[in-house]
């Protein structure tokens, strides 16, 4: 059985993320947005070489299209998207010529694959109390977790009854932020969804841990109360081999302010846990990419434009992760959503001297779309893979990407 893996999937609706968590982090309103990149023209406002239909509003309410709908419905979208069952309103969006899906089974340049594997994976946005000294109306504690467990079981569940023969596989990530809850209902959860055991009753539901640092989750906090709730969960990781995906660009949802999700965030913030723990197994996705300007100097923007290799300091911070841990790998989620970034990765691993080094890279390095959230900056899955498939990659390559990189990950193969 030949798999084609996207193990960085987003599914929600609506009523999953906590918007007031949010707006309370943007403490200086839109200067912080400013600040923080947000509105960076690589970022969401500039998305490069566009159809006229193609305005920002017009992305957003495309995007907002799969929120307002069912996560079972999501999933039977995607699959239908690949199948070729709509239509493209963009002149210049990337298109292959046959559907990805057809003659039932999954074709991206001359490869093959039986079926595709996807890695749903869901976000903690549980909170504490929020606006207790500035809002007229502050909130209680939320937990929002359980809720998004049970809708994604069952979105899961209405994609097989609906597609009973269709390609998808599931591979779902758990999210935890261990600061909003006590370390006995972390406990649970590990307990509960991902440990094979009485209370899972032989499934494992839940197939590794999503972890969100823009959220308010310092990997290795000072606080010995908080230490002993994220040592709990690397060392339940690292007993039971479950892999572990940390989001890693400077941009996404926040409920903290913009500098100091950065400094959760940024690839050596996990340096003392690796330290400790050098066998986990823990993907940052997006590939430590940086949109924000401030973050960069202007030595590595002038290098990076002669070389056409990339100028995120964090995007050098993972590789050097890589080479110093065995279990360490990058996605490309969302960061593909530019063909560029194809352009610059390609040529970063093609400039190495060393082959060891270049091997490194090579083998962890993962697919990962980011939909639907990615629908802010391209139209389509559809057109997604598309950008993959016209990359300076080899199909060896490619292959390596989506298939062995992501099942060596994710404990499947050697």
């Amino acid at each position: 059985m030949k798999y084609f893996f996207d193990p960085h999937v987003h599914v929600m609706t609506l009523e999953h993320p906590n918007l007031l968590s949010f707006f309370a982090s943007l403490e200086s309103g839109i200067p912080d947005l400013i600040t923080s990149g947000a509105l960076s023209p690589s970022y969401i406002v500039g998305v490069g070489k566009r159809s006229k239909g193609s305005s920002l509003l017009n992305r957003i309410t495309n995007t907002l299209t799969t929120f307002e709908q069912s996560i079972g419905a999501t999933l039977i979208m995607m699959e239908d998207d690949l199948r070729g069952s709509f239509e493209s309103r963009e002149e210049k969006a990337p298109r292959p010529e046959q559907p990805y899906i057809r003659n039932g089974k999954m074709h991206i340049r001359g490869l093959v694959y039986d079926k595709i594997g996807l890695c749903p994976l869901l976000m903690d946005f549980s909170t504490s109390k929020i606006g207790k000294d500035f809002l007229y109306y502050p909130t209680g504690k939320s937990v929002r977790i359980l809720d998004y467990i049970t809708d994604t079981i069952e979105g899961i569940e209405v994609y097989r009854e609906a597609h009973p023969d269709g390609l998808f596989e599931f591979f779902p990530f758990l999210g935890i932020n261990p600061p909003v809850h006590n370390i006995d209902f972390i406990e649970e959860l590990l307990e509960r969804f991902i440990v094979i055991g009485k209370r899972s009753k032989g499934r494992r539901r839940f197939w590794g841990i999503k972890l969100y640092p823009p959220l308010g989750y310092d990997p290795w906090p000072d606080d010995l109360r908080e230490r002993a709730k994220v040592e709990l969960l690397y060392e339940f990781c690292s007993t039971h081999k479950v892999p572990i995906v940390t989001h890693c660009d400077d941009q996404g949802f926040r409920g903290i302010s913009a500098k100091e999700a950065w400094k959760y965030t940024a690839p050596f913030a996990y340096k003392p846990v690796l330290d400790r723990y050098p066998t986990l197994t823990i993907d940052f996705a997006h590939y430590g990419w940086q949109y924000n300007q401030l973050q960069k100097g202007p030595l590595a923007v002038i290098s990076s434009l002669a070389t056409k290799t990339p100028d995120s300091p964090w995007f050098y911070e993972l590789t050097e992760l890589m080479n110093r841990y065995p279990n360490i790998y990058g996605d490309v989620s969302f960061s593909g959503c530019d063909s560029y970034f194809y352009v610059q990765l390609s040529n970063y691993i093609n400039n190495l001297e060393c082959d060891e080094e270049r091997e490194i890279v090579l083998s962890r390095t993962l697919f990962g779309s980011d939909f639907s959230v990615n629908l802010i900056k391209v139209e389509s899955y559809t057109s997604y893979c598309r950008i993959l498939e016209e990359s300076p990659f080899s199909d060896e390559e490619i292959d390596r990407f989506v298939s062995a990189n992501p099942m060596r990950y994710l404990g499947l193969g050697d």
